[in-house]
């Protein structure tokens, strides 16, 4: 490996060893090793270079093109590991969210409706005071989960940013995963569009019959019904997203990988 400035970025910080150590979350046996010139891995250094506040190209003196991919900007198979893991983990987070997101309406038109009909013993004031409270607080879960999913991938902002490809064997390992789950996405993705469609009929239904006790009642049940099933179908197509999100993170542009 390249004359780092690992040394000159520290004190000019007045940093310690100990210091950028905890502050990148490395050892300092780790560091000590870089900064002797021994070679690390991609993560340490995007750990590195994120509590230096500098890219990771810019931790070095001088890096020509052909020893810096081998190094600095190529993914090795076990960070594509460990990214593929925590991009499973993150949009699993962001499908909870969005999905929380959708359905967090559904105490509002509940209550509403029971107000109205006499179900909820409550005034319609009240009824809509508490779905609006229901309907934050769920908001804000739906917000922490897409926070969890930032946090998760935040470590790799260089391959989120693709400014860092995966080497030979790691894009093949990634495309085989992409590849795998391909059909198994296309399925979801065919079942959720058939639920979404379908999910109004409810609401058609009660609209054309206007049933003659607890209209209010139908009416919710039938929104609420449409909400579920539009947040289930997209729990389920999002939650399949990331070996493509992985694949196009990694891969594009890879020789010899195409992306699906």
């Amino acid at each position: 490996m390249s004359q780092t400035r690992i040394v000159e970025l520290r004190t000019q910080r007045g940093w310690t060893q100990q210091r950028l150590a905890e502050a990148s979350g490395v050892t300092v046996r780790t560091l000590q090793r870089l900064e002797a010139g021994n070679d690390v891995s991609l993560d340490t250094l995007s750990r590195l270079g994120q509590a230096l506040g500098v890219p990771v190209r810019d931790l070095f003196v001088c890096v020509p093109d052909t020893e810096f991919g081998r190094t600095a900007s190529a993914v090795s198979r076990d960070e594509v590991r460990r990214f593929s893991t925590a991009a499973r983990g993150a949009w699993h987070s962001i499908a909870r969210g969005v999905a929380l997101f959708v359905v967090s309406p559904i105490p509002v038109v509940l209550l509403i409706a029971g107000a109205d009909e006499g179900v909820v013993p409550a005034s319609g004031e009240v009824a809509i005071a508490a779905g609006l409270g229901l309907l934050l607080l769920i908001t804000a879960v739906g917000a922490l989960q897409l926070l969890q999913a930032s946090t998760a991938l935040a470590p790799f902002r260089f391959v989120r940013r693709k400014q860092v490809p995966a080497e030979g064997d790691a894009a093949r390992w990634v495309e085989r995963i992409a590849g795998t789950q391909r059909q198994y996405r296309a399925v979801t993705v065919g079942v959720a569009v058939v639920l979404w469609i379908s999910s109004p009929l409810p609401l058609i239904i009660v609209a054309l019959f206007s049933p003659s006790t607890s209209p209010g009642i139908w009416m919710a049940a039938a929104t609420t019904f449409l909400l579920v099933i539009v947040a289930c179908g997209l729990f389920a197509v999002l939650r399949t997203a990331w070996p493509s999100y992985v694949a196009g993170k990694l891969t594009a542009g890879v020789e010899g990988t195409t992306v699906g």
